[in-house]
C-alpha cells in the first residue's frame, strides 16, 4: 500500500507520467502477490513422472523473465531454463523458486531488488536492471489445466496450444501472445504491451491494454476488449454471440461472417463509424455518431464505443 501511495504522489508531482504510474502500480501489485504466495509455500525441486491428465492449478509469477508454455510430445511437465539470447540451458538461479504438489505447480521469481529498482526500470527506457532467463515449459499433449495464471512485470508471455478451463495471462510492459489455446475462459491483459490472441477457442474472452494493441481471432462465443489509446482488431466466426469493445482514441476494427445477423450498438463521440453498408449511421447535432439496431437477433449483439477513434464493421 505504501508503494502505491508513493506512486500517486510521484504522478501528482509530475515526476512520472500517468502511464508510467499505472505500470508501476501493476508492478507493485505483482511483487506483493509473489511475496504473499511464496511465504506459504514449501519449495520442491523434483518433478516426478505422474499419470495425471488434469492439472488443477498452474501458477507462474515473474518479474523480468520471459515465459513460453506449450503442448509438446513429452510424458510429463518439462521445465527448461534457457539463456534468452543463445537458448542454451542454464542452471536454476537462487531467485527462481519451484513448488509442486500432486495437482499444483508454481514458479515464482522472487527478487531482492528494491522498489526503487522498479522505478528506475520504467524510467530508464526499459533497461532491465535484473539478470533474466527464458523459461520454456512443455506440457503433455493430453494435459488439461483447470486454472492457469501466468504473469510478469516486464517479460513477454506466450502460450501455444494449451487446453484448459480458466486461463489468465497478465503483464505490465511485456507482450501477451496466445495461439491455438482452448479454454472456457481466457483473460489477457498488458498495461503498455500488445495482447495477441490468435486461433483460440473459448466461451468467454476478456482482453485489455492501456496503450498496446488487441488482436483477437478464432472462435469466441463472447468477447470483450478495452484499451485507452491502442487499437482493437476482432475477427470472429459465426459462433460469436456477443462482442463488446471500447477505446478512448484507438481504432476498432470488427469483422464477422454474417454481419447482417447482429444487433448493433455503436457510439463515437468525435470519431467516425463505417458499417460498410450493414447499418445506417445517425449523426447528432454535436457531431456524435451512433448505430442502434435491435431487431435482427434474439441473442447476437455487437457493441463498440470510442471517444475520438474510428469504428469499422464489415464482413470477413
Amino acid at each position: 500500500m505504501n508503494n502505491k501511495l508513493e506512486i500517486l504522489k510521484m504522478i501528482e508531482a509530475g515526476k512520472i507520467s500517468v502511464e508510467e504510474g499505472l505500470e508501476l502500480i501493476e508492478a507493485a501489485e505483482q511483487a506483493e502477490r509473489i511475496e504473499a504466495d511464496s511465504s506459504n509455500e514449501e519449495e520442491r525441486y523434483a518433478y516426478n513422472k505422474t499419470d495425471r491428465e488434469t492439472l488443477k492449478n498452474f501458477d507462474v509469477a515473474l518479474v523480468s523473465c520471459k515465459l513460453n508454455i506449450e503442448r509438446s510430445n513429452v510424458e510429463d511437465v518439462t521445465i527448461e531454463l534457457l539463456n534468452p539470447q543463445t537458448r542454451e540451458l542454464v542452471d536454476k538461479p537462487d531467485w527462481l523458486h519451484f513448488y509442486e504438489e500432486e495437482n499444483y505447480i508454481a514458479i515464482k521469481e522472487k527478487r531482492n531488488g528494491s522498489f526503487g529498482d522498479l522505478i528506475n526500470f520504467f524510467k530508464d527506457s526499459g533497461e532491465n536492471p535484473f539478470k533474466t532467463i527464458f523459461i520454456n515449459i512443455k506440457l503433455p499433449m493430453n494435459l488439461v489445466i483447470d486454472q492457469g495464471k501466468f504473469s510478469s512485470v516486464s517479460g513477454n508471455l506466450s502460450a501455444i496450444g494449451l487446453n484448459g478451463v480458466d486461463f489468465t495471462f497478465k503483464t505490465v510492459s511485456g507482450k501477451v501472445y496466445m495461439t491455438g489455446v482452448k479454454s472456457q475462459v481466457i483473460r489477457g491483459k498488458s498495461t503498455s504491451g500488445s495482447v495477441i490472441s490468435e486461433d483460440v477457442r473459448c466461451e468467454n474472452g476478456v482482453y485489455s491494454s492501456t496503450s498496446g494493441r488487441l488482436k483477437l481471432t478464432g472462435q469466441h462465443v463472447m468477447a470483450k476488449g478495452k484499451t485507452v489509446s491502442g487499437s482493437i482488431e476482432f475477427d470472429g466466426g459465426d459462433e460469436t454471440k456477443q462482442a463488446d469493445f471500447s477505446t478512448v482514441s484507438g481504432k476498432i476494427d470488427i469483422k464477422v461472417e454474417t454481419p447482417e445477423q447482429y444487433n448493433l450498438s455503436m457510439d463515437s463521440l468525435t470519431g467516425g463509424i463505417d458499417p460498410s453498408g450493414f447499418a445506417v449511421v445517425d449523426k447528432e447535432m454535436g457531431g456524435q455518431r451512433r448505430v442502434n439496431i435491435s431487431n435482427r437477433s434474439e441473442d447476437r449483439l455487437i457493441k463498440a464505443s470510442t471517444v475520438s477513434g474510428k469504428i469499422l464493421f464489415d464482413k470477413k
